[in-house]
């Protein structure tokens, strides 16, 4: 039998603006020797590889983010159009039945994405500073010190542990089912439910998403 005649083609990569990109920028333009010649060393080092790695999962998860927006938009209005429903289903304990029945796993299947690809940018992010450290300053940074760094800026770090249990929990172990936080009868947020459970009686058997997002994170990489 005749082998084909294969062929492998790259797709070009251009990568969007971001942070990665402008540090270097600034290190190219510093008047620092040891900041000059790290730049110039950058092509020799694992900040190359770290670098179009966070550049992809950004750009994956800026995208991912907007689709996720969307459907909780789609869930929220569709709560929203039956208050006398919603209300029902509140006093009774009952589920309330989506008028799109693939909302629910179009949801799930965009949360699980989110989860993975957040989790897998702070991973990389935290590798690329590592790196980064060593190769500037020859210095071995740790987890707990970039942690501290955040909570100095006041952002609330409950989502990193959140993400890594998670994470953990609905890729090897479960599947997620869509449930939803109401606030004053009108606001709407939803939550991951960890079990089969009957009642949000126990927060440990859910996961609020609004936790898992880190708003003021998100917010930074939506910009």
């Amino acid at each position: 039998m005749q082998e084909p005649d294969l062929h492998y083609l790259h797709i070009a990569y251009v990568p969007e603006a971001g942070w990665v990109l402008s540090m270097m920028a600034r290190l190219k333009e510093s008047n620092a020797p040891q900041l000059q010649k790290a730049f110039q060393n950058w092509s020799n080092t694992k900040l190359v590889e770290l670098g179009i790695a966070i550049t992809t999962r950004m750009a994956i998860l800026a995208r991912c983010i907007r689709r996720l927006n969307g459907r909780v938009a789609e869930l929220r209005r569709d709560l929203s159009a039956d208050a006398e429903k919603l209300e029902f289903c509140l006093s009774k304990g009952y589920a309330f039945d989506l008028r799109d029945k693939d909302l629910a796993y179009e949801l799930l299947l965009d949360m699980d994405s989110f989860i993975f690809e957040t989790r897998s940018l702070y991973e990389l992010v935290g590798a690329f500073l590592r790196e980064l450290f060593t190769v500037l300053f020859n210095r071995k940074i740790t987890e707990d010190e970039l942690k501290s760094v955040l909570t100095k800026d006041g952002i609330d770090t409950r989502w990193i542990e959140e993400l890594q249990q998670n994470r953990i929990l609905f890729f090897h172990n479960t599947a997620p089912w869509l449930g939803v936080e109401v606030r004053d009868g009108k606001e709407f947020d939803p939550v991951l439910l960890k079990k089969n459970i009957k009642t949000f009686e126990n927060p440990d058997d859910f996961v609020r998403f609004r936790v898992l997002r880190g708003e003021s994170v998100m917010a930074k990489i939506e910009e």
